[in-house]
């Protein structure tokens, strides 16, 4: 039990210094720069927003002056970051996002094809059924993958033909390449199905123009997370060009899911969208170099990178089937070498997610992914003594401190 302040400051110090002394590729985290992080602080903290979704300006509390003006002109950036007609922003997370969207526009009975969490889905619809309430109204079916880690478009077609699915879900949380919305289209208009985009993991490659935009490509809704490959403050968002989807996830979404949408979140975001609109380009493209270097290197020394055919990767992360090295759970074998990444969340693959935002934020570029390969090789081919490792890897990140792409 803390008994004082200093105990806390004590603690969030040591926190500080761990984290400093570790590589982190964990590929749903980010770095936030010192400008974003302190608008976390503001009197919005304490103060509620709740409004009707296509009339934010009718505020059920009063005293929300300048935060509506304030909320009202960060919709207006995410709007143009993804080109977009509507936004929500009254999720707390990407998977209330999600869920908002599942729940606002489906029926009894609906089917929802997305991607399992074998496949490095983020189990939106599947766990989301263990709940019996949910397990009696909605049905889930998966899409299948090819040899590269790619969605198997064909096998998809075919699927959507014959079960007819209410909405597929694309997107994932392991997503190595764009998904083929665009060849959706059409299927999608034929058969009546809704297509949503979960963005979480590749929000940042959207804003920045090295994934195309989905919303561009035939996706009827966009939802996601602000703080993966989108360098911002923890948060989820929903866009559409249909008022009539927006406004069904809205109404969904408030006050079924939430009523106070912790609105200190608001001024980090916008400030978080103005770098990613001045720096975004530079740094999406230094992600992908990144993440592409790294698989060729840990390819080259012995390790079997997925989605090789198709040169490993076009995102944030690699993906790594880890089978003929380890017999547990590799995440937390590296994580006694300070190195920080994830496992395969099903539990089913031996497989580790490696993500390359952070560790480029703080200024690494490809020659630094060559030595983060040999850490790999270091820990889980030579089975070098952790605790040596550790010093290592604790000096080569301590190199690193500092935030780029940022103001």
């Amino acid at each position: 039990m803390f008994k004082t302040t200093r105990e806390l400051d004590n603690l969030l110090k040591k926190h500080e210094s761990y984290r400093a002394g570790c590589l982190n590729l964990i590929a749903s985290e980010n770095y936030a720069s010192e400008k974003v992080r302190s608008y976390l602080a503001g009197d919005f903290g304490n103060r509620y927003g709740c409004y009707a979704t296509m009339h934010p300006e009718e505020r059920e509390y009063t005293g929300n002056k300048f935060i509506h003006e304030f909320e009202m002109g960060t919709h207006e950036l995410v709007k143009e970051i993804f080109h977009a007609k509507y936004v929500d922003l009254r999720p707390i997370g990407g998977h209330m996002a999600g869920m908002s969207v599942v729940l606002g526009m489906l029926e009894p009975g609906d089917l929802v094809i997305e991607v399992s969490l074998s496949d490095w889905g983020h189990g939106l619809v599947g766990p989301m059924c263990e709940v019996r309430h949910f397990d009696e109204t909605i049905q889930v079916e998966y899409m299948a993958f090819d040899e590269n880690r790619g969605v198997d478009g064909e096998k998809l077609k075919m699927q959507a033909k014959k079960l007819k699915p209410k909405m597929i879900i694309f997107g994932g949380s392991g997503t190595l390449f764009f998904e083929p919305i665009k060849e959706f289209r059409g299927i999608a208009d034929q058969e009546g199905i809704i297509l949503a985009y979960d963005a979480s993991h590749v929000t940042g490659l959207i804003a920045s123009g090295m994934f195309p935009n989905p919303l561009e490509e035939g996706a009827d809704i966009m939802f996601g997370s602000t703080h993966k490959s989108f360098p911002g403050p923890q948060g989820g968002f929903v866009v559409s060009n249909d008022q009539d989807l927006i406004e069904k996830v809205g109404n969904t979404l408030s006050p079924t899911l939430v009523t106070s949408h912790h609105l200190n979140r608001l001024p980090a975001l916008a400030a978080s969208i103005l770098e990613m609109k001045e720096f975004g380009k530079e740094y999406g493209a230094q992600v992908v170099k990144n993440s592409k270097a790294l698989a060729k290197a840990l390819d080259g020394i012995g390790f079997k990178v997925l989605g090789k055919g198709r040169g490993f990767t076009d995102s944030h992360l690699l993906l790594v089937d880890l089978g003929e090295h380890v017999t547990g759970a590799p995440a937390k074998e590296l994580e006694k070498a300070n190195i920080l990444c994830s496992d395969d969340f099903s539990g089913s693959n031996p497989e580790v997610r490696i993500g390359t935002p952070e560790v480029t934020r703080k200024g690494m570029k490809e020659k630094e992914m060559q030595e983060i390969a040999t850490f790999f090789k270091r820990a889980l081919i030579d089975q070098e003594d952790p605790e040596k490792l550790k010093r290592d890897v604790e000096a080569f990140s301590r190199q690193f401190i500092g935030c780029e792409y940022a103001y």
